[in-house]
């Protein structure tokens, strides 16, 4: 298990952050697996771990990150 993959094991396994947007955080092993969720939240998590971890498309800058999950978010939950 990568580090990636523990920080979000520990993120999702929040009892309030699980039950107010009703996901399993058994479901998602890894970060691609929570890339790939029906969730937003989930998802959303993920791209945070993977831009800050210097992995994808942004490399770690955070400016970019955190357009990519203001625009998904906006996109998939309003």
């Amino acid at each position: 298990m990568s580090n990636e993959d523990k920080m979000l094991q520990l993120v999702l396994s929040d009892n309030n952050l699980s039950s107010f947007y009703e996901y399993n955080a058994a479901d998602y092993q890894s970060v691609l697996d929570a890339l790939q969720s029906d969730n937003p939240v989930v998802v959303a998590v993920a791209k945070i771990i993977r831009g800050i971890s210097g992995i994808g498309l942004y490399n770690g800058n955070k400016k970019e990150i955190y357009n990519e999950v203001f625009n998904y978010l906006n996109q998939n939950l309003l």
